[in-house]
């Protein structure tokens, strides 16, 4: 289980101090305007920045006192960005760093839709198909080829996943990304701009907002009209999504 433990900022960029923890079953959104902190929240759960006060704990033991082996096998971290030195063969770039066997890459490759791509150089794919492939690489780092050795508390951190995919691509990786949570039980949290993804899919929300987390719950709970319209300024509408009663977020006329 990953802890926070009044985990914060006080040097810019800042991020107000707060205790939680994420349950392994769960995807949790973490959601907000441009500048609120979330990339910097993303940063303190993966260990990559060390809170200014507090600690972040995965099993009770303070991310920086992990073993760097042990805890990747543990952490997976999608950032926004990707920066490659060399144009790495798909497959190998998905398979670099992990014990996954090739049989093991290929079902990864599979679950995000990059077996036709598995040859082709990195360099040449688009920023979605990239997108798509840092992840893929990201469950093999973490075993899931490998059903029987993956902890329980493995987790997966993600950096605005969605925001280079199309509408389809958008809504099977979001319905991947519950599916692993529910079935292998890993911990997921990702960062969202899409109001309504994190609606349909996540199971627990946290808004921040300049800084601060000012709500956690459930999309009902958190994307209600009062508190979108105030921190995100804008003019919009909630409904109830006839689906499934989540939370659907449209701009005002």
């Amino acid at each position: 289980m990953l802890s926070l433990i009044d985990a914060g900022f006080i040097r810019a960029p800042s991020l107000a101090p707060f205790s939680d923890r994420l349950e392994p079953g769960e995807l949790l959104a973490i959601v907000g305007p441009n500048g609120a902190g979330k990339s910097t929240l993303l940063s303190l759960l993966s260990g990559y920045r060390r809170p200014d006060r507090g600690s972040v704990c995965l099993d009770g033991i303070p991310l920086h006192r992990w073993d760097s082996a042990m805890l990747a096998r543990r952490r997976a971290l999608v950032a926004q960005k990707l920066t490659l030195g060399f144009d790495w063969p798909v497959r190998e770039l998905v398979a670099l760093g992990s014990e996954a066997s090739p049989r093991e890459v290929e079902e990864v490759l599979a679950m995000l839709d990059l077996e036709a791509l598995a040859g082709r150089g990195a360099l040449s794919l688009s920023g979605g198909e990239s997108q798509r492939m840092m992840i893929a690489r990201a469950l093999c780092q973490l075993g899931l080829g490998r059903a029987s050795s993956v902890s329980a508390d493995s987790v997966l951190l993600l950096d605005e996943p969605t925001s280079a995919l199309d509408i389809g691509q958008q809504q099977r990786l979001m319905r991947l990304l519950r599916q692993l949570a529910e079935r292998q039980r890993l911990t997921i949290a990702c960062v969202l701009h899409d109001l309504n993804l994190a609606a349909r899919y996540a199971h627990r929300v946290w808004l921040l907002e300049c800084g601060r987390r000012i709500a956690s719950g459930s999309p009902t709970e958190v994307l209600n009209f009062g508190a979108l319209s105030r921190v995100f300024d804008a003019e919009l509408e909630v409904r109830a999504n006839h689906c499934d009663g989540s939370p659907l977020v449209v701009l005002a006329p």
